[in-house]
């Protein structure tokens, strides 16, 4: 099982966690790849400055109208067939969920990436009771199998380097030999999660 840390130790476990010199070099080396990403999509300087300028208005015009938009979102949802559920604290979403896969009477569960989940624990909270949940994000699944948090909100194991992720894939999936290449690595991830996947279809339609 996962354990989290806990937000208000957040600086403390970052300068910690800097400390070591390989996370450190390797989220240097992640943040000058998506830097050098952005650069070539953006190459003018202004005019990204502009953009990403609209882009918190825009936000902070949301956060401001965020419980109209909410509803609106709902009423969206509902006419498309969707059920809304509302929670007002972690614990409440926590046993919606519970609820809704006991109804079914699931014990394996397959999850998007998402940071609210993250947030609210909810696969420690669904571990406890006995269902399974199987990340289907490449990084989620990747720190998930090294029984470690994510460590960003797009790139979950953004503090992981290609030696480090090859070591556990090789130690964790049967068959699979040590390699650094990174086309490799990501095979290697995609098929463990396309046969997960299938694993879970068969399950729900047997």
């Amino acid at each position: 099982m996962v354990k989290h840390q806990l937000p208000q130790n957040f600086k403390e476990n970052s300068k910690q966690a800097l400390a070591n010199d390989t996370i450190r070099n390797n989220f240097r080396g992640a943040m000058d790849f998506l830097q050098d990403k952005r650069a070539q999509v953006f190459p003018d300087r202004e005019a990204y400055e502009a953009l990403s300028a609209r882009g918190e208005l825009i936000k902070q015009r949301c956060l401001n109208k965020l419980p109209v938009l909410l509803e609106q979102l709902e009423k969206k949802c509902e006419a498309n067939g969707i059920q809304v559920h509302w929670a007002e604290t972690c614990e409440e979403a926590q046993e919606i969920v519970h609820e809704l896969i006991q109804a079914q009477d699931g014990r394996q569960v397959v999850k998007g990436k998402s940071m609210v989940t993250e947030e609210m624990g909810l696969n420690d909270y669904l571990a406890e009771r006995n269902i399974d949940c199987i990340e289907s994000d490449m990084g989620e699944y990747i720190v998930q199998m090294d029984e470690e948090p994510p460590s960003h909100i797009i790139m979950p194991a953004i503090h992981k380097n290609a030696e480090q992720i090859a070591s556990l894939f090789a130690d964790r999936i049967p068959s699979v030999k040590y390699t650094t290449d990174v086309d490799a690595l990501i095979k290697v991830g995609r098929d463990q999660l396309r046969s997960k996947r299938r694993s879970f279809y068969n399950l729900i339609t047997s």
